[in-house]
């Protein structure tokens, strides 16, 4: 049967909406649940290590700011439940230690780090809703075979 005549597998709403939720809950998750168990731990450990590098950088209440840095906080909720837990973090510490808060460079390093780690979370989850689709075929990363020039076959 030719490429062409092959029918088209319909993938289940299920398999889709459950990788898509796992890769946002847990960066990396969603391509565990479909069997790429190397590139989900891989993308596990760069993004949350993004992320509480950042978290590092300026402690734990300076890094989510729903309320004062909104534009940043859509980009950082879109790491999962890394932002869930250092925006918990904070409010608890910000229970016992109200006046602790980073300077203006460390809150902005800080803030940005996060944020691109939610926003390259975002790029995870759309390559694992396309592993999701069994028709999707990953294309080989190797370059494209090499072919002489007709000006090329004569010279030494």
């Amino acid at each position: 049967m030719s490429a062409a005549t092959k029918k088209r597998i319909e993938p289940s709403f299920e398999r889709i909406a459950t990788a898509g939720l796992l890769a946002w809950l847990v960066p990396g998750l969603g391509h565990v649940y479909l069997g790429e168990k190397k590139r989900g731990l891989i993308l596990m450990i760069v993004i949350a290590a993004t992320f509480w590098g950042g978290v590092a950088v300026a402690g734990v209440q300076s890094s989510v700011q729903p309320n004062t840095r909104r534009a940043w906080f859509v980009g950082q909720i879109c790491a999962g439940s890394h932002t869930l837990a250092a925006l918990g973090w904070g409010k608890l510490r910000a229970k016992s230690h109200p006046d602790e808060r980073a300077g203006f460079a460390e809150e902005d390093t800080a803030i940005i780090f996060t944020g691109v780690a939610g926003m390259l979370n975002v790029l995870i989850i759309l390559d694992v809703l396309a592993l999701s689709d069994p028709n999707y075929v990953r294309r080989s990363g190797a370059p494209p075979p090499q072919t002489q020039s007709p000006t090329s076959q004569g010279s030494p």
